[in-house]
């Protein structure tokens, strides 16, 4: 006689061995395309258990399995201790038994209930989460100030090497952009203004227009906003990188400084370079709209250069320097801090550049709103 085969129909059954040793016994096929249906026989399971049962398992008669048999197991586990029994593992085979405790490795997520918080309480938790970051923030800047003057103390720890290479970074190849925008502006700048003065025959105040705006402060502005998008985001990106990879952490556990070993050298190279690629926006502003003088109004370029320089003080250019430092010093501040506050996935980093964008560009607009009225209160 041959050997009897296995069923192949997936059963779930609980017999009991003696007053207290219940055990599941699993039979058959237990496929996805062909398991059956748990739910049903659960209930047929739960009611046969009693109250304080310890579950024991035997899947000898288990012809062949997928995931759908580590499922059903759990689901048996979770009915037992829903009446306040046990599960024996150990009776499982060993690759059923390590699926499953790899299963139960990492808990359900706990969704909760929907949120069903008023207005106020959204509200207060949106301020604390702001008076957090602002606390964090005044504490990132103090830290930077006492490795800064932990620096003018003893110049030979600062990082010159890194500190070449972002001045590089900040300055040299940010050229390009920088120019292109400040030449655009002074065009732009030079366009709007000659559609209205031509009409009072004031033609060449349009020198006057774009020498003004361009000192003050669209040369700052928007080497600003580019320098945001540029510089600002690369160092919340690659400190926020730094963060994820633990290279930060490891750091701080061989004792050295982050803030004056990463975030230091970016807010040095940033407000050093600031104010001379503002320069290099003003000559480029000024070159734009003598172009545009040159072609539309027939302005030459020494009538042009002439006014720009009757117009155009060293206040003026004095104060748009001033402001590119303040603003190279918030670009720099907000992407160290976001990218080495940032969360331990890679999606956080994104997130970090992003919001030192963001915060940048809102920060500059404050601080130039800051110097407008200041400069009105001073008169110049």
């Amino acid at each position: 006689m041959g050997a009897t085969t296995r069923q192949t129909e997936p059963t779930m059954t609980l017999v009991r061995q003696g007053p207290d040793a219940p055990v599941v016994q699993f039979a058959g096929k237990w496929t996805l395309g062909q398991g059956p249906d748990v739910e049903a026989q659960l209930v047929v399971v739960r009611e046969a258990l009693r109250q304080n049962d310890c579950v024991a398992f035997d899947l000898s008669q288990v012809g062949g399995w997928d995931t759908s048999l580590p499922m059903a197991v759990m689901r048996v586990i979770e009915v037992g201790e829903a009446q306040g029994g046990t599960a024996d593992v150990t009776s499982l085979p060993r690759n059923v038994g390590r699926l499953i405790a790899l299963a139960q490795v990492v808990p359900e997520a706990d969704v909760g209930p929907p949120d069903a918080s008023t207005f106020i309480s959204r509200a207060g938790a949106s301020v604390v989460r702001m008076w957090d970051s602002w606390r964090n923030g005044l504490r990132f800047c103090g830290e930077a100030t006492l490795a800064l003057a932990r620096t003018v103390k003893s110049p030979a720890t600062f990082r010159w090497r890194e500190f070449l290479v972002l001045l590089g970074d900040c300055g040299f190849r940010a050229l390009p952009i920088v120019g292109m925008i400040a030449f655009l502006t002074g065009l732009i700048l030079a366009f709007v203004g000659a559609i209205q003065l031509k009409t009072f025959g004031a033609d060449l105040y349009v020198a006057d227009l774009v020498g003004l705006a361009m000192s003050r402060e669209m040369a700052a502005l928007m080497t600003g906003m580019i320098m945001a998008g540029r510089s600002g985001a690369a160092f919340a990106a690659h400190l926020g990188t730094m963060k994820v990879s633990e290279e930060i952490d490891a750091l701080t556990t061989f004792g050295f400084d982050p803030v004056a070993m990463l975030a230091l050298p970016r807010l040095i190279a940033l407000v050093f370079m600031m104010p001379l690629l503002t320069i290099y926006s003003d000559l480029l502003g000024y070159l734009g709209g003598a172009m545009l003088g040159w072609a539309m109004l027939d302005i030459s370029p020494t009538q042009y250069l002439t006014e720009t320089q009757t117009i155009v003080t060293m206040i003026d250019i004095n104060i748009g320097l001033v402001k590119s430092a303040v603003f190279g010093l918030i670009i720099a501040a907000c992407g160290c801090y976001q990218g080495m506050n940032c969360g331990r996935d890679a999606a956080s980093v994104g997130q970090a550049a992003t919001h030192s964008v963001v915060l940048s560009i809102t920060y500059i607009v404050i601080a130039d709103a800051i110097f407008a009225v200041g400069c009105e209160m001073m008169g110049i």
